[in-house]
């Protein structure tokens, strides 16, 4: 049996690991402004997407508060958006909504060198820093609110997403933890708890998620941990 004392140095060795895999604060800031930007893009008065009210926003780890610095200098923050348009499944097909997609990002001269094509996504890589994966989908009215239809180049049917459904799911299980731990930030930033960015504060799950991430990525090494990806 271990001590109380060595509970809490396991604890701290836990937590100091944990915290050494956040992302920076810089380039969180940086992330959000850039998908903005992009939304901002697709969303253009003159281009026919406007009708459409695309809107872009964040799902998988980035939106979690449980990803992790890539292991590698070289490799890459992989930031996972969705670009929703308010389209019904009866007036489009899932290459008919990708092109859509693509095709506003290739009128862009920038993003236009730095995109590519993936089964599901498209792929907005920013050299050296991060690239984004834009996954366009649409309403799906037979399942639950803010259920999605999404893309896939391999299968014939649409396929079915909720990210804002399960991102409301993992933040409810730890929501008095988090909570509290807002308030301890606040008062090391002597700032009130609603100016804390979500982003500045995790919790023992998200805590744990990083952690088994990080130990995917040591034990699979370089691509073949993308293959169990955690969120």
């Amino acid at each position: 049996m271990y001590t109380s004392e060595q509970k809490q140095q396991f604890s701290h060795i836990l937590r100091s690991i944990a915290e050494s895999l956040d992302i920076p604060d810089s380039k969180y800031e940086e992330a959000v402004s850039r998908y903005e930007t992009i939304g901002k893009w697709l969303d253009t008065n003159d281009f026919k997407l406007h009708v459409y009210r695309p809107t872009i926003y964040a799902q998988g780890s980035f939106k979690l508060g449980t990803m992790v610095r890539p292991i590698n200098d070289s490799d890459e923050y992989d930031i996972d958006l969705v670009c929703y348009l308010q389209i019904d499944k009866e007036n489009i097909n899932q290459a008919e909504l990708k092109e859509m997609v693509g095709d506003r990002l290739r009128e862009h001269e920038t993003y236009r060198r730095m995109l590519d094509e993936g089964r599901r996504c498209w792929t907005v890589t920013y050299a050296n820093e991060f690239h984004m994966d834009i996954l366009p989908a649409i309403p799906d009215y037979e399942k639950l609110n803010d259920s999605i239809l999404i893309t896939d180049k391999k299968l014939r049917n649409w396929q079915h997403s909720n990210p804002k459904g399960y991102a409301r799911w993992f933040i409810e299980r730890m929501k008095h933890v988090f909570e509290k731990g807002k308030i301890a930030v606040a008062e090391t930033m002597r700032a009130n708890v609603e100016d804390v960015p979500d982003y500045k504060v995790r919790a023992p799950l998200q805590r744990s998620v990083q952690l088994l991430k990080r130990h995917r990525d040591i034990h699979f090494g370089g691509s073949d941990a993308n293959q169990y990806a955690l969120s």
